[in-house]
């Protein structure tokens, strides 16, 4: 009796441990999806609302993710500044961060973003900003 006690618990070790590898292995090639759909290719913003269509001031911009959690804000062939980024699939959330020092409009971007829909050329994610509900969409060029 002993012995069997000791190989459930044995057993019980082993499949925690499988179950904690299945989850890390899901979870990473959640993150290589996000890292594939968002750095193959620019982006441009095609919905920005709080309340307020703030659209026009996104005019021009085109955003390039790179693999290494980077993206930079394209305008005129040009690049206005480089902010962070990164993207949880598994979650279904994305987070921008540009420094004070970027044009106003790309700090409009920051903050953790959680997707509601979204296919390998499109994304819509929405975040509470000062009280407002604030809808994102972008997509593919």
């Amino acid at each position: 009796m002993k012995q069997l006690c000791i190989f459930a618990g044995v057993l019980l070790l082993l499949l925690s441990g499988s179950c904690r590898k299945i989850r890390q292995t899901q979870e990473q090639i959640a993150e290589d999806i996000v890292v594939k759909a968002m750095t193959d290719g620019r982006w441009t913003v095609t919905v920005y609302d709080d309340g307020t269509n703030h659209l026009p001031e996104f005019d021009g911009y085109e955003f390039q993710f790179k693999t290494n959690r980077t993206v930079d804000a394209i305008r005129n062939l040009a690049t206005d500044a480089t902010g962070t980024w990164e993207g949880d699939g598994f979650k279904r959330q994305i987070s921008a961060s540009f420094t004070p020092a970027a044009p106003p409009v790309l700090l409009r971007l920051n903050g953790l973003w959680q997707i509601t829909q979204n296919n390998w050329t499109w994304v819509k994610a929405t975040q509470t900003i000062s009280g407002k509900l604030t809808t994102l969409e972008l997509r593919k060029k």
